[in-house]
């Protein structure tokens, strides 16, 4: 790691026995791009204990002394404390994994921590929820088709910095993981070119939305697919908020916003 921190500004850590997804590597590539100016410790495109992290390569000295440190510690379990130390509460992964583990589990892997299958999802739930937005279309096509899960999608026209198509659920949920899918999807036709997905919290009556959100994360490429994690005992989800970064003079399609909640027999 040392070596490496003078030969690009990221590192990606990826072990023997890996099995990388086509084209894993713009996959990486775009989401670093969407990330760079925002704050983060370590990016996960995999759901393995150590294969698929990604740092800054300004931050592996730390690393390396921290590792050395306690050299007797499981690598997952100080990346999680590295990760707490620099003040990221909790992980940001990317949904789906593009690297897995191939035949056997690669010996680096320490036996306390055994190698986490990638999580099945199943398919969306999307709780009930009423949609709202401030962005204009000229046709006849109402916010919630965005959030049904079937072909219908909303288009919009010339959006504006700060326009919100904005998902107020029924009753807060346990959110597992999101979905924001922007464009055609034969290609990059209607794509939103730069816009953010927001968790929001203490659901108010007037007006109605959310007292505050915090950040799920930004679109890469037109399109958001993250789990979402959450730290002990906090609130659960009551808004889903997709803000809009940079105008842009076209037609924009939502197509879809899916989501996954826990269910009771899951939580308990």
């Amino acid at each position: 790691m040392n070596f490496a921190s003078s030969l690009s500004d990221y590192f990606l850590w990826m072990e023997d026995h890996v099995h990388c997804s086509p084209k894993f590597v713009s996959a990486v590539y775009w989401a670093l791009s969407a990330w760079e100016e925002l704050p983060w410790v370590i990016l996960e495109f995999s759901s393995l204990n150590i294969s698929g992290k990604v740092f800054r390569t300004s931050d592996l000295s730390r690393l390396t002394s921290f590792f050395l440190l306690f050299l007797n510690t499981p690598a997952p379990l100080l990346l999680s404390e590295f990760r707490l130390l620099l003040a990221q509460n909790v992980p940001i992964c990317f949904t789906p994994s593009v690297l897995h583990h191939m035949g056997t589990v690669s010996v680096a892997e320490d036996s306390c921590f055994p190698v986490e299958k990638d999580k099945v999802f199943g398919e969306p739930d999307n709780p009930v929820a009423t949609v709202i937005t401030d962005m204009e279309t000229p046709l006849d096509v109402m916010p919630q088709y965005a959030y049904t899960l079937n072909q219908e999608g909303y288009s919009a026209l010339d959006l504006i910095k700060g326009n919100h198509l904005t998902v107020i659920l029924d009753r807060p949920q346990k959110v597992i993981r999101i979905a924001v899918l922007t464009g055609s999807d034969e290609g990059e036709r209607y794509r939103l070119q730069q816009g953010q997905v927001e968790l929001g919290y203490d659901p108010m009556e007037e007006p109605n939305d959310c007292a505050h959100y915090t950040l799920l994360g930004p679109l890469v490429e037109g399109n958001l697919d993250q789990r979402v994690f959450s730290e002990e005992d906090s609130e659960e989800v009551s808004c889903i908020r997709l803000l809009v970064l940079a105008s842009q003079k076209a037609w924009v399609l939502i197509r879809q916003i899916r989501v996954w909640t826990e269910s009771e027999e899951e939580e308990s």
